[in-house]
């Protein structure tokens, strides 16, 4: 079987990345050819394409047609099913949160999978049947992610996974507290690891979400369940079985990650607790029934077929693109911009046209205030020490009215079109 697996990026081995090295690793052990399209190369496409696999980023590249599209991540998965319109697809939801991971119904798509009951929920709610979606939870490669030694009585090092920032100097300050030395892995950090699962052996307590939770807790770190979203606690034996159904993910961080909440879950690490804890998921979360549950929704796809008309598929396709494409109205494009790239809201046009308002009458009142010490310095310029407290009042007031310049300025370019404020420009040159 030929698989086209999609996914946003193939370079530094964030969640979604793993999930298909460890799927690709597994359909080509085996048997199957493993193509994969991605939007952003690096240095793990290259590992992956030494074992075999092959990894690019144009779809002119996929020469071979693939006999079936796993899907993940919008835009990719746009790409293939364009491509191949005759080709039946799966779609992956790995995040109930953002918008590029969202499925959307698509004729060709015959079936989805949900990585935990969150995300099959977000599937529910776009409109995609529930005899449809199918639950097959993060796995972990057993052979490369091996048992650690025994834990110590209490932790010595820590390592924080993460993507986010907002909850860095938290887990910094309580660790700091408990006398755990700390490192830090992950974007947030613009800290990677090639080699995750010989890192890991290192540490005693691992601060992480998800997939990267599930593999420390393997390995038998302890495992503390939070990033910037929020906190769930210390993963344990009483909680471990409902946890892996919420994917260790986000649907668990109903807590805020507070130094006092960090530092009760750090105090409740137990090794022998851990080590049963990594003795469950080495049981239920390895890598062979991952891959068979997705070779058996494969088969199934294949065996019903694609059951769709090719204008039917047409526009399928096209409706992704009038969502996914950038247009004046904000659709799912929109969306998707302001996750990958942080875009901020427009401030509300009317409230910035008040802060204009406000900021012309605290300049029109500095401007009195200094005229008014202007007039006193001059009239006591022999007073030496009385001018110079009133040119030290005028100096001061200068650098406020300074600041309201450059605040004034930020709005006006903010409320005004470039293109208008050119035009204004030009008048008054020419005036």
């Amino acid at each position: 079987m030929r698989i086209l697996i999609t996914n946003l990026s193939v370079a530094q081995n964030s969640g979604s990345e793993s999930v298909v090295e460890l799927l690709a690793d597994g359909l080509r052990g085996a048997g199957h050819q493993t193509m994969l399209l991605t939007t952003n190369l690096g240095g793990m496409a290259d590992r992956m394409r030494q074992r075999g696999h092959h990894v690019v980023d144009r779809i002119a590249e996929i020469v071979d047609k693939p006999d079936i599209i796993h899907g993940q991540h919008l835009t990719p998965c746009l790409t293939a099913l364009a491509r191949f319109p005759d080709v039946p697809a799966v779609f992956s939801c790995h995040s109930s949160f953002y918008e590029i991971e969202a499925p959307m119904p698509h004729p060709q798509i015959r079936h989805w999978i949900a990585v935990d009951e969150a995300c099959k929920a977000k599937c529910l709610s776009r409109g995609i049947p529930a005899d449809k979606i199918d639950l097959i939870y993060n796995a972990v490669d057993l052979e490369r992610f091996r048992q650690r030694p025994p834990l110590p009585a209490r932790p010595e090092r820590g390592l924080l996974l993460t993507k986010n920032f907002e909850h860095q100097q938290a887990v910094r300050e309580a660790c700091a507290r408990n006398g755990i030395q700390l490192d830090e892995l992950g974007p947030a950090t613009n800290r990677y690891s090639q080699q995750i699962e010989k890192d890991l052996l290192a540490y005693d307590i691992v601060f992480a979400t998800a997939r990267m939770a599930i593999e420390a807790a393997a390995v038998g770190c302890s495992v503390v369940v939070c990033d910037a979203r929020g906190f769930a606690g210390m993963l344990d034996t009483g909680n471990m079985e409902s946890w892996r159904r919420a994917n260790l993910g986000v649907g668990l961080l109903s807590r805020p990650v507070t130094i006092e909440n960090l530092t009760a879950a750090i105090s409740s690490h137990n090794a022998e607790n851990a080590a049963a804890v990594s003795a469950y998921f080495r049981d239920k979360a390895g890598s062979t029934h991952f891959i068979d549950e997705h070779l058996r929704i494969y088969n199934e796809v294949l065996r019903e077929g694609l059951r769709a008309r090719p204008e039917e598929v047409a526009l399928g396709t096209a409706s992704w693109i009038e969502e996914t494409a950038v247009s004046i109205q904000h659709r799912k494009w929109f969306r998707v911009a302001k996750e990958m790239h942080g875009w901020p809201d427009a401030i509300d046009q009317l409230m910035m046209m008040e802060l204009l308002r406000a900021n012309t009458k605290t300049l029109e009142g500095n401007s009195a205030l200094l005229t008014a010490l202007g007039q006193r310095a001059v009239g006591s310029i022999q007073d030496g020490p009385e001018n110079q407290a009133i040119l030290h009042q005028i100096d001061d007031r200068l650098s406020r009215l300074s600041r309201f310049v450059d605040e004034v300025s930020r709005l006006y370019n903010g409320v005004v079109p470039r293109f208008i404020r050119k035009v204004l420009l030009r008048i008054r040159r020419r005036g």
